[in-house]
């Protein structure tokens, strides 16, 4: 397990990667005032048929009522997915209390920046 924390105060974001040796690997998101699960994302290298790769990957997401997580985790399953050519699936809960428009672009940077940070550190 890798784990690369970012940020601080009520924008911190902690995100741990698991390898599964090569069959896929598992990553958890979470930071702000109250950590959750609030979403799931699984993306997928894009299948072949005929020759041709039908989509660079597939994705799939699952969310919990009255949450916005899966979106943020769509995203980062589907640039880790492409980056490392395997399966990825995103588990995701940042919650900051009243959140500002500019709250959630801080955070959503900061995850940004974690991402980055474990795809240069581990997969590339």
């Amino acid at each position: 397990m890798k784990t690369e924390t970012y940020g601080s105060g009520k924008y911190i974001v902690n995100i741990s990667i698991h390898d599964t040796n090569g069959s896929g690997l598992a990553m958890f998101v979470r930071g702000g005032d109250k950590p959750h699960l609030g979403g799931v994302a699984l993306a997928s290298p894009g299948i072949e048929i005929h020759g041709k790769t039908l989509s660079s990957c597939d994705l799939w997401t699952i969310t919990v009522p009255g949450h916005k997580d899966a979106e943020l985790a769509q995203k980062i399953a589907k640039k880790v997915c492409n980056a490392s050519g395997e399966p990825v699936s995103v588990s995701l809960g940042i919650h900051i209390e009243n959140a500002t428009a500019e709250d959630i672009e801080l955070i959503c940077n900061n995850v940004d920046s974690a991402v980055d940070i474990i795809l240069k550190k581990y997969l590339c």
